[in-house]
């Protein structure tokens, strides 16, 4: 999902989180069904990630993205320190559009940051 995106459909969903990932360690540790997502995508086991990282020629913020995508059951929106994507979070927060529970412009510029959501369902009552 894109930064302008975002802004116009964030009230489609609910029950945000902000995930905080150092390293893909932590992404990997952070679902379990992220490995067997990766075995799947890349046709590599992921007890051999590491040994094999240099087969995978996409960089680490790719690789995540790409993998998430094939996550059916929650959206997200991927960012990282002053990217366009932060930069417009950045902005929601400021302008009291959205509340994300920290304060979104003091991330660390090493890490990659997960909005995790769900879409609201449509209630027809």
């Amino acid at each position: 999902m894109l930064a302008n995106e975002f802004n116009e459909t964030c009230f489609q969903y609910e029950n945000f989180m902000v995930w905080d990932v150092e390293n893909m360690d932590a992404f990997f540790k952070g679902n379990e069904v992220l490995k067997t997502i990766f075995e799947d995508c890349y046709k590599i086991p992921f007890k051999d990630f590491k040994q094999r990282r240099g087969e995978i020629q996409e960089i680490d913020l790719q690789i995540i993205t790409k993998l998430l995508n094939y996550v059916d059951d929650k959206h997200f929106f991927i960012f990282t320190l002053h990217d366009e994507n932060h930069l417009e979070l950045v902005k929601m927060q400021h302008s009291k559009v959205m509340d994300f529970g920290l304060d979104i412009s003091n991330i660390k510029k090493e890490h990659v940051y997960i909005m995790i959501m769900d879409k609201k369902t449509a209630s027809f009552t």
